[in-house]
């Protein structure tokens, strides 16, 4: 069980490690020129493989590629759809939960494809392709910046970086503590 996630996503962890990984754009030629150590399709699907298993969960960020890679993932694959990633339907029967947007996992956490800027939450995404978003609250997770490996889910929700965030409540209520004050300040 990983500590913190909400309820409906509790189950992630029950199965055994979890891992994050986003843009892996398998079959997908033109990377190759762009990200000239990118390793072949087959040894990234060799490498997102061999730290998930067969009983853990792997949670791709968008941007998956061709399908017939996506097809041979290991694990419970859970899927938030990234904007190359058309049509849901065509990722049903491969991945076992499939998300059109982002998700907000626990009180501190979103997860997203493209880089989201808020306050109140820590946000894992993909899409930019490089580690430039490495500021507070931000983690990409392109496969091309972490290696062309998942990152280790459970390390990371116990790293503490979400105390890098106030969550949203904390800051709602001292909005209004301020706004109170103020208000009896001026009576």
């Amino acid at each position: 069980m990983i500590k913190g996630l909400y309820k409906p996503f509790e189950h992630w962890g029950m199965r055994g490690g979890v891992w994050v990984i986003s843009d892996t754009h398998f079959g997908e030629e033109d990377l190759k020129r762009v990200f000239t150590q990118r390793p072949s399709d087959e040894t990234l699907l060799k490498q997102i493989n061999s730290k998930v298993g067969r009983s853990g969960v792997l949670i791709h960020l968008g941007d998956v590629g061709d399908l017939e890679y996506a097809r041979r993932l290991k694990g419970y694959k859970i899927l938030i759809m990234g904007n190359h990633d058309q049509s849901a339907t065509k990722f049903e029967g491969i991945f076992d939960e499939i998300y059109k947007g982002p998700l907000i996992v626990s009180e501190r956490l979103m997860l997203s494809h493209e880089p989201i800027d808020m306050d109140w939450a820590f946000n894992l995404h993909g899409h930019t392709h490089n580690s430039y978003m490495r500021r507070p609250g931000h983690l990409c997770v392109c496969a091309d910046v972490c290696g062309y490996a998942p990152i280790n889910f459970n390390q990371f929700m116990i790293s503490g970086l979400l105390n890098e965030v106030t969550p949203m409540h904390r800051t709602t209520i001292d909005k209004a503590t301020e706004r109170k004050v103020k208000k009896n300040a001026r009576t």
